[in-house]
Protein backbone atom coordinates (compact mmCIF):
# COMPACT_ATOMS: atom_id res chain seq x y z
CA UNK A 1 0.00 0.00 0.00
CA UNK A 2 1.27 3.35 -0.94
CA UNK A 3 -0.15 5.39 2.11
CA UNK A 4 -1.16 8.69 1.66
CA UNK A 5 0.31 12.19 3.14
CA UNK A 6 -2.99 14.18 2.19
CA UNK A 7 -5.96 12.79 4.78
CA UNK A 8 -7.49 16.07 4.44
CA UNK A 9 -8.09 15.92 0.64
CA UNK A 10 -11.22 13.58 0.90
CA UNK A 11 -12.99 17.09 2.71
CA UNK A 12 -12.32 19.13 -0.19
CA UNK A 13 -15.43 19.89 -2.49
CA UNK A 14 -15.04 19.10 -6.17
CA UNK A 15 -17.47 20.31 -8.78
CA UNK A 16 -17.30 16.46 -10.26
CA UNK A 17 -17.61 13.41 -8.29
CA UNK A 18 -14.08 11.74 -9.08
CA UNK A 19 -15.46 8.10 -11.81
CA UNK A 20 -14.30 4.85 -10.13
CA UNK A 21 -14.28 2.59 -12.38
CA UNK A 22 -14.32 -1.43 -10.30
CA UNK A 23 -12.88 -4.03 -12.86
CA UNK A 24 -12.82 -7.27 -10.68
CA UNK A 25 -14.20 -10.75 -10.57
CA UNK A 26 -15.13 -10.88 -6.76
CA UNK A 27 -19.07 -9.74 -7.18
CA UNK A 28 -19.16 -9.21 -3.25
CA UNK A 29 -16.20 -7.10 -3.02
CA UNK A 30 -17.38 -5.26 -6.47
CA UNK A 31 -20.81 -4.73 -4.99
CA UNK A 32 -19.77 -3.48 -1.34
CA UNK A 33 -17.03 -1.48 -3.09
CA UNK A 34 -19.64 0.14 -5.07
CA UNK A 35 -21.84 0.85 -2.81
CA UNK A 36 -19.29 2.49 0.18
CA UNK A 37 -17.91 4.46 -2.49
CA UNK A 38 -21.60 6.00 -3.66
CA UNK A 39 -22.16 6.71 -0.36
CA UNK A 40 -18.74 8.57 -0.04
CA UNK A 41 -20.27 10.66 -3.66
CA UNK A 42 -18.29 8.54 -6.18
CA UNK A 43 -19.84 7.83 -9.63
CA UNK A 44 -18.78 4.24 -9.38
CA UNK A 45 -19.30 1.55 -12.77
CA UNK A 46 -17.97 -1.77 -12.50
CA UNK A 47 -16.84 -3.82 -15.32
CA UNK A 48 -15.21 -7.38 -15.86
CA UNK A 49 -11.15 -7.16 -16.49
CA UNK A 50 -11.36 -8.16 -19.58
CA UNK A 51 -13.39 -5.05 -20.41
CA UNK A 52 -11.46 -2.23 -18.60
CA UNK A 53 -9.62 -0.44 -21.02
CA UNK A 54 -13.23 0.05 -23.17
CA UNK A 55 -15.09 0.93 -19.59
CA UNK A 56 -12.17 3.02 -18.79
CA UNK A 57 -12.79 4.93 -22.05
CA UNK A 58 -16.12 5.01 -22.48
CA UNK A 59 -17.39 6.43 -18.26
CA UNK A 60 -14.09 8.54 -18.64
CA UNK A 61 -13.03 7.33 -15.46
CA UNK A 62 -10.57 9.27 -13.02
CA UNK A 63 -9.70 5.77 -10.84
CA UNK A 64 -9.50 2.36 -11.94
CA UNK A 65 -9.42 -0.40 -9.42
CA UNK A 66 -8.39 -3.55 -11.00
CA UNK A 67 -8.85 -6.82 -8.43
CA UNK A 68 -5.58 -8.49 -8.72
CA UNK A 69 -7.49 -11.99 -8.81
CA UNK A 70 -5.79 -12.27 -12.47
CA UNK A 71 -2.21 -13.26 -12.81
CA UNK A 72 0.11 -11.03 -12.46
CA UNK A 73 0.97 -10.55 -15.98
CA UNK A 74 -2.49 -10.28 -17.08
CA UNK A 75 -2.79 -7.39 -14.51
CA UNK A 76 0.53 -5.52 -15.73
CA UNK A 77 -0.59 -5.91 -19.22
CA UNK A 78 -3.99 -4.46 -18.49
CA UNK A 79 -2.66 -1.66 -16.12
CA UNK A 80 -0.19 -0.73 -18.82
CA UNK A 81 -2.99 -0.76 -21.92
CA UNK A 82 -4.64 1.77 -19.23
CA UNK A 83 -1.68 3.60 -19.30
CA UNK A 84 -1.50 4.23 -23.27
CA UNK A 85 -5.15 5.67 -23.11
CA UNK A 86 -5.09 8.96 -24.50
CA UNK A 87 -6.80 10.53 -20.55
CA UNK A 88 -5.33 7.80 -18.81
CA UNK A 89 -6.91 7.44 -15.29
CA UNK A 90 -4.80 6.18 -12.54
CA UNK A 91 -4.97 2.59 -11.25
CA UNK A 92 -4.96 1.21 -8.30
CA UNK A 93 -4.18 -2.43 -7.90
CA UNK A 94 -6.41 -4.47 -5.35
CA UNK A 95 -4.83 -7.56 -3.88
CA UNK A 96 -5.89 -10.32 -1.69
CA UNK A 97 -2.92 -10.70 0.32
CA UNK A 98 -0.92 -7.74 3.03
CA UNK A 99 2.30 -8.37 0.96
CA UNK A 100 0.82 -8.68 -2.52
CA UNK A 101 2.69 -4.86 -3.27
CA UNK A 102 3.31 -4.12 -6.91
CA UNK A 103 6.89 -2.33 -7.04
CA UNK A 104 5.87 1.38 -9.36
CA UNK A 105 1.88 0.65 -9.35
CA UNK A 106 -0.42 1.78 -6.53
CA UNK A 107 -1.20 -1.20 -4.97
CA UNK A 108 -4.04 -1.69 -1.92
CA UNK A 109 -5.23 -4.74 0.25
CA UNK A 110 -8.87 -5.92 -0.39
CA UNK A 111 -10.81 -4.94 2.57
CA UNK A 112 -9.35 -2.56 3.69
CA UNK A 113 -10.70 0.53 6.03
CA UNK A 114 -12.76 2.26 3.76
CA UNK A 115 -11.35 5.86 4.80
CA UNK A 116 -7.99 4.77 3.53
CA UNK A 117 -9.11 3.16 0.15
CA UNK A 118 -10.65 6.64 -0.16
CA UNK A 119 -7.63 8.40 0.56
CA UNK A 120 -5.20 6.26 -2.05
CA UNK A 121 -8.10 7.01 -4.35
CA UNK A 122 -7.65 10.92 -3.89
CA UNK A 123 -3.74 10.60 -3.89
CA UNK A 124 -3.64 8.59 -6.93
CA UNK A 125 -6.00 10.48 -8.73
CA UNK A 126 -3.68 14.19 -8.45
CA UNK A 127 -1.34 12.00 -10.41
CA UNK A 128 -4.06 11.16 -13.20
CA UNK A 129 -2.98 12.65 -16.82
CA UNK A 130 -6.43 14.44 -17.54
CA UNK A 131 -7.18 14.64 -21.35
CA UNK A 132 -6.41 17.95 -23.89
CA UNK A 133 -10.04 19.03 -23.49
CA UNK A 134 -10.19 18.42 -19.83
CA UNK A 135 -7.07 20.78 -19.30
CA UNK A 136 -8.65 23.69 -21.20
CA UNK A 137 -12.27 23.22 -19.47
Amino acid sequence: MTGSSHPALTNIHRLQPRRVLLAGTDRRFIRVTSFLLTRRGYIVVSAPPAHVVAAATRHRADVVLLEGTLSRTEAARRVAEISTLAAAPAVVVVTDEADGLWNGISTVEKWMPLGDLVDEIETVSLRRRPAAEEQRG
